[in-house]
């Protein structure tokens, strides 16, 4: 009889203690939802932007921005920034097909300035549009040699830039959030001789290279530019 009173006595107080211990345990699940949810509501949104093709104002030898056909070279470049763009992560990019679909319902051409820029981005949602100058697209070259008793040498220098003047403009209220200037080079050297006349050289990179691996180069600048002001 001691025994099982004993026992009857032992037996609600645990029967309690796993009551108690069973309504503790969901709790933890639960408050750890609610602090990711949380964490999730003060992530910031990413901001959706808009590129249009840039301009072209060269403010040097513009033989090489002809050559490209002047509005190529500036789509080309506005289509690196839009990858690099959208690589990065940072912001949500308009695809190009949109853009080009809405400049050919509103029958917009040639360069976007701020006020088009304003518009275009209304008519696509957008936080922003980001236009741009191309201010440069050179390739300089450098020669340097000379002879001796008919054996002679020297090399030449192949310079290429490519500057740029991007701006970033609110769809909200047409002003200019932020604005980046961008410059990259790229440069290669060849050398070259002769033995009385007979010549031979060698090079180790092209003017065509050298200005996709200067204009690489600034469209990444512009990129660290945008996420450290805007």
């Amino acid at each position: 009889m001691q025994k099982g009173s004993i026992f009857a006595k032992v037996t609600p107080v645990s029967v309690g203690l796993l009551l108690l211990l069973g309504l503790a345990t969901p709790v933890m699940p639960i408050l750890v939802g609610a602090d990711s949810a949380i964490a999730q509501a003060a992530k910031p949104a990413k901001k959706k932007i808009a590129i249009v093709d840039f301009d072209f104002a060269n403010t040097g030898d513009s033989s090489y921005w002809y050559s490209y056909r002047g509005t190529g070279a500036a789509r080309g470049i506005s289509e690196m920034l839009i990858n690099k763009l959208v690589n990065d992560g940072a912001y949500t990019v308009v695809s190009r097909s949109a853009l080009e679909n809405l400049l050919r319902e509103k029958g917009i051409s040639g360069p976007i300035d701020e006020a088009k820029a304003v518009m275009i981005g209304k008519e696509l949602g957008v936080d922003m549009v980001i236009v741009g100058t191309v201010t440069r697209f050179n390739v300089e070259k450098r020669s340097a040699g000379g002879s001796v008793f008919g054996i002679g040498g020297g090399s030449d220098t192949t310079k290429a830039v490519v500057q740029l003047a991007v701006r970033a403009v609110s769809v909200k209220d047409q002003s200019i959030m932020a604005a980046m200037d961008s410059l990259g080079d790229a440069e290669s050297s060849s050398g070259r001789g002769s033995v009385f006349g007979i010549g031979a050289s060698s090079s180790s990179s092209g003017s065509d290279e050298l200005l996709s691996q200067a204009a690489d180069k600034a469209v990444a600048n512009v990129v660290t530019q945008m996420k450290q002001k805007l």
